[in-house]
Parts: structure tokens; sequence; C-alpha cells
């Protein structure tokens, strides 16, 4: 066995290609995901209520925009195939057209902005939620626009393989973040005491921060001059339409799951808020350990795109299936971790909780994480074939599979268990577990008929 590794490690579209590649983006979707875990632990010490409220507040706001964060992030797909197809000239006017999807953003984000508090009240949780709920939705709404150029430019360095950019701003938005969230939440360092606005104000000086020193270096000569990433500025209709037929489906189907998890969340907010609590914390475990293995699957994507630009079809089967084993191995390590040592993960958010918040919220939690473990282990196979298919072009059946699935298989059976069974929480997360591993086999479906190899997205 360990001779089979080392010749797949050393071989081309081996382990040590596809890691070379992932592990800026794994370190990157990692930082984003440590950056939610510490916002949300600083505000459980705050106030528990403010924990319980931030969670369906980023899941409404992201809701509403969501579509165009996925859109704009479909760009690193075509920047890979350009440059695997060595069209450079086509690269930085294609990333110019993610940006302009900031001007369709504001379509939702300036309703979203001017009505969100009949909007929370519309959703009818507790009284105290709906404030803190508002508060924190209205300011980050605001930083929609910015991750949107933010996922634009982290396309361009993906696409032609320059991930550590990409790396280094993401850490700079996490520390930046990390400090501004202590200091505005506690109201630390002469900062005022802002709580759940605060954590809200820290992520939005911190996006910008990085999002100005991604565009500094996207601006650069030498890729000034390689791909035209200032020359390239002008709106150009076909570059966008194409943009829009195939990234599209990636936006629609990042919003309608979205939409569901927000469904899922509001669900479960009807049990209650020890209910509504315990799920936020699992939550941001299983978004602690999953978001590694996204960064995988966004190399996937990448990799499969620059490959299938040069017309190397075997290769972008074969780097598929070593992002498969090494994601494998992250999660089954993982997924044990989960279910012997559940205090390593939930320690973090006990600190302000009383007694009987203890008592009603963290053996619910306890159960969730070994639901967690069971799922991420099918997660890890389903996020690389269908980073695979999207890296070739293959997103209207991945939106359609994972929008069905999210719908069909996690909200309307948690539905009809909140309002003819007054709600259970193990039950509407063992759902979600049932919801990935479906997810997992029809992807798997799809990378098996490899209609997807035919597939081009830059003719």
């Amino acid at each position: 066995m360990f001779h089979a590794v080392k010749r797949r490690w050393h071989s081309p579209s081996g382990y040590k290609e596809v890691l070379v590649l992932a592990i800026p983006l794994v370190i990157t979707t990692s930082a984003g995901s440590v950056q939610s875990f510490i916002d949300r632990m600083f505000l459980s010490w705050f106030d528990p209520n403010a924990l319980a409220a931030t969670v369906p507040a980023t899941l409404v706001t992201m809701t509403l925009t969501a579509v165009f964060i996925g859109l704009a992030g479909y760009v690193g797909v075509f920047v890979a195939q350009y440059y695997g197809a060595r069209e450079d000239a086509q690269i930085g006017p294609m990333v110019w057209q993610g940006f302009y999807t900031t001007g369709l953003s504001l379509l939702a984000v300036v309703p979203v902005y001017l009505y969100i508090i009949p909007l929370f009240e519309l959703i009818g949780h507790d009284p105290i939620l709906q404030v803190m709920e508002a508060n924190y939705a209205r300011i980050l709404i605001l930083t929609i626009p910015i991750a949107i150029i933010s996922a634009s430019v982290s396309g361009f360095f993906s696409g032609i393989g320059r991930t550590s950019v990409v790396m280094w701003s993401n850490l700079l938005i996490t520390l930046v973040n990390c400090a501004l969230d202590y200091g505005l939440i506690f109201g630390r360092w002469g900062m005022p005491r802002m709580g759940v606005e605060g954590a809200a104000w820290a992520t939005f000086i911190a996006l910008l921060t990085g999002t100005l020193i991604q565009l500094w270096v996207f601006f650069a000569p030498r890729y000034r001059q390689a791909y035209s990433t200032l020359g390239g500025w002008h709106l150009n209709w076909t570059l966008f339409r194409r943009l829009l037929r195939f990234g599209l489906p990636v936006g629609f189907q990042f919003q309608m799951q979205i939409l569901a998890w927000t469904l899922f969340v509001l669900l479960i907010g009807r049990i209650g808020v020890a209910a509504l609590t315990a799920h936020s914390i699992a939550m941001n475990v299983f978004m602690l350990i999953v978001m590694p293995v996204a960064g995988m699957s966004i190399a996937v994507s990448v990799l499969v795109g620059q490959r299938l630009g040069a017309e190397d079809t075997e290769s972008a089967e074969r780097v598929t299936y070593s992002a498969i084993y090494l994601s494998m191995a992250f999660f089954v390590v993982a997924g044990l971790l989960l279910v012997t040592q559940p205090n390593w993960f939930t320690a973090p958010f006990v600190q302000g909780m009383t007694s009987e918040v203890y008592a009603s919220t963290i053996p619910l939690v306890d159960s969730l994480l070994s639901v967690v473990a069971i799922f991420c282990v099918f997660e890890a196979l389903s996020m690389m074939m269908a980073g695979a298919l999207k890296g070739a072009g293959d997103t209207h059946f991945v939106a359609w599979a994972g929008i069905l699935s999210s719908w069909l298989v996690l909200v309307l059976p948690t539905a009809l268990l909140a309002y003819f069974w007054g709600g259970n929480l193990l039950w509407s997360w063992l759902f979600f577990g049932l919801s990935g591993v479906i997810m997992c086999l029809i992807h798997w479906l799809r990378f098996r008929t490899e209609k997807w190899k035919l597939l081009r997205i830059t003719a």
C-alpha cells in the first residue's frame, strides 16, 4: 500500500500535483471557516442569544444574494480553461465580466437593506432575536458587492495556478476580522462595545482590506501585460453571456441551497431557542471541518478545467480520483474525532453559558456531531465529483441535482416534522445526512457516464 501511495504521489495528476494547487485553497477556505468559528465563539461569550441570531441572519442575507457570488465565482473555471488552451488574451476580460455582476447584485442588495426589519419580523423568531438578526444582516448585506469582486479576482489567481495570492489575502482577512471582532464585540482596545453589529462591521472592514490587496496584485504590470487585466475592462457581451450561461446555474444552485438551509434553520427555530443554539454550534463545527475540503473541490474544478482546455481528458479524470482519495482520508480522521472527542469541538462555545443553557444545549450538540461525522465521509466523494463536473461545464446538472436533493430530502421532511409533529432536532439532522448520501450517489452516477469529458465552456 505504501508503494502504491508513493507512486501516485509522484505520478502526473497524482497527490503531489493536486496538493500543490489545493493546499493554498484549503488554507483559504479553512481561514474563512475559522473566521466564522471565532466570530460566533466571541458572540456566544457576549450573549448566547447573539449566537442564535447570527446564523439565521447570515443565511437570510446570503439567500437573497448568493446567486451573484456563485456567478462571479465561476470566473475561475473560465480562466482555467483559457489558461489550459493558452488563450491568455481572454483571461483579463473574463475577470472583468465577473466584476460587472456587482451591478446586478444591487437589485437585491438595496431592497434587502431598506426592508430588513420587516423581513425579520415576518420570520417570527423571538423578539430578542429579531433585533439582533436585523442589526447584523443590515451591515452584512453591504459586503456583498465586495465579495463579488473578491470572488472574481480570486478566480483569476486560482485559474492561472497562483493560489498563494488567494491564500495570503484571505489569511489577512481572517486576522483583521478576528482582531476587530474582539475589539468591536466586547469594546476592547479603545473600540466601542457593539455586540452583533461589531461582528458585522469587522467582517465588512476585513473583506474590504483583503479585496483591495487582491486588486492591487491583479493590476500589477506582469499581469497587465500577460493577461490584459487592465486593458480588458470593457463590457464584452459575448463573454458576459457565456459567463451567464454557465455561471448562473452555479449561482442559482448556491442560492437555492442556501434558501433550503435558511428554511431548515428557521424550521428548527420553531422548536425553541435551545434547539437553534445547538444547531448553530453544530453547524459551526461542520463548517470548520468541511471548508478545507471545499478548497480541494475548487482545486479540482481548476485542474479539470486546465486539462480539458488542453484536451487531456485522461488526466482530468485521474486528478479527480487523486483528490477523492485525499479528501476521504481527511474526513475519516475528522469523523473519528467528532465521535470520540466531541468536547474538543464544543468547548469554545461553553464559556458564558449558564448551567441551564449548557444542560439544554450541549447534549443536543453531541448527538448532532455523530450525524456530521457520517455525512462528511459522503461529502468527500460528492464535493470532488461535483468539482470535476463544474470544471468541465456540466453546471446545469450539478445545479438541479443539488437543488432537488436539498428541497426534497432536507426541507420537505423537516417542514412536515415541524408542522405536524412539533419538530425534532435529531430527526431533522438525520434528513440532512440523508441528503448528503443521495447527492453523493447522484454525482457518482453522472461522473461515471463520462459525458462531462466532452464539454467545453470557452468555445
